[in-house]
């Protein structure tokens, strides 16, 4: 039942259209439909409405011999054709009787011939409303390149072969994804009848070409996405050398910082011999990273080696802590090291 309210909308909206217009007996047969597809108060209220309109002066009809002949609503003609419609199934050009070779001009022409044929408010055989839908599904299908294609490469050879009820279940599924029969018939014909309107064609033709320009962006983005993630792929190829690299650039900045200023012996390549200016402390630089270190700088210098001086005292003290533990020294007789710490500690 939900699946029918959208087509119970517009029967209603037609059925407006036609009271207006002064039409009550077609305006109630639509609104009684849209009754039947999907039950609401607006077409119940809509009803009453018309309910409540005079009735139309009764038509004059010339008496003939055979009264049953006049009251037939349709002919045998048009039982044939329905039912020759029908039976097409998914064969989309023989419903609209065009060759495969068919042009846009030519699709059109056909379904206006066919839609006017085999509307429901134009013909009243039985099952005219399902091939005024298949006809409405074939136009749909051939008008688009993409939909054309897939229907010439067999693609929904499986939908033709399934019997009309299953045709009127795919119509359903699918009519979200395309134009209803409704609205294409008064997007060529407009909403009061079958008189071809240039706006509605063109609107039409508007559609369609909205269509294939999102289809074209879609398309385009996909590209987009493709371009980008092989330009990630071809970037993660190169990522191990410069990982590689990266370690030894930061290796060789660390083995440069590790290595000490000065020391206190002659270990390589601390290997050339300075004394402080003021306490007279031997220690040892490397000439290619001291120099350039300190330049023509005598404050640095003497920071450098204040700060060589006190690293030394540090070291006196903690030799002279070891030696005293180690050998038991007595006050009187303090190890060298010990004194060499008095010394320097008193100038400091």
């Amino acid at each position: 039942m939900e699946s029918n309210k959208d087509e119970a909308i517009r029967c209603l909206s037609i059925a407006k259209s036609s009271f207006e217009a002064g039409d009550y007996l077609k305006a109630q047969r639509l609104a009684e439909k849209s009754k039947r597809l999907y039950p609401t108060e607006r077409a119940e209220q809509f009803l009453q409405i018309i309910k409540r309109q005079p009735d139309p002066a009764p038509r004059t009809i010339p008496l003939q011999k055979n009264n049953t002949q006049t009251d037939r609503k349709y002919t045998t003609e048009q039982v044939n054709a329905v039912k020759a419609i029908l039976a097409c199934g998914n064969c989309y050009y023989k419903v609209l009787s065009v060759d495969k070779t068919a042009t846009d001009a030519e699709i059109k022409k056909a379904y206006r011939k066919k839609a006017l044929l085999f509307h429901p408010d134009k013909n009243s055989t039985p099952g005219a409303d399902e091939a005024f839908k298949l006809i409405s599904k074939a136009f749909n299908t051939l008008s688009d390149p993409n939909k054309r294609a897939i229907h010439d490469s067999g693609g929904d050879r499986e939908d033709g072969r399934r019997s009309v009820p299953s045709y009127r279940s795919t119509y359903h599924r699918r009519r979200r994804e395309e134009v209803s029969p409704e609205d294409l018939f008064n997007l060529f014909f407009g909403r009061n009848g079958p008189r071809f309107n240039q706006d509605r064609y063109t609107e039409h033709a508007h559609f369609y070409k909205h269509q294939r320009y999102q289809q074209y962006q879609r398309q385009r983005q996909h590209q987009r996405q493709t371009q980008q993630q092989q330009q990630e792929d071809g970037s993660m190829k190169y990522f191990p050398f410069i990982f590689i690299i990266l370690a030894l650039v930061l290796s060789a900045m660390m083995s440069s910082q590790s290595e000490p200023l000065y020391t206190f012996q002659t270990l390589s390549p601390n290997t050339y011999k300075r004394v402080t200016s003021l306490n007279q402390v031997d220690y040892f630089v490397n000439p290619k990273t001291f120099f350039p270190r300190i330049g023509n700088s005598h404050y640095k210098l003497r920071e450098i080696e204040r700060q060589i001086e006190l690293d030394w005292v540090n070291e006196l003290a903690r030799t002279c802590q070891r030696e005293q533990r180690q050998r038991g020294y007595r006050r009187s007789k303090l190890p060298k090291s010990c004194q060499e710490y008095d010394r320097l500690a008193r100038r400091l």
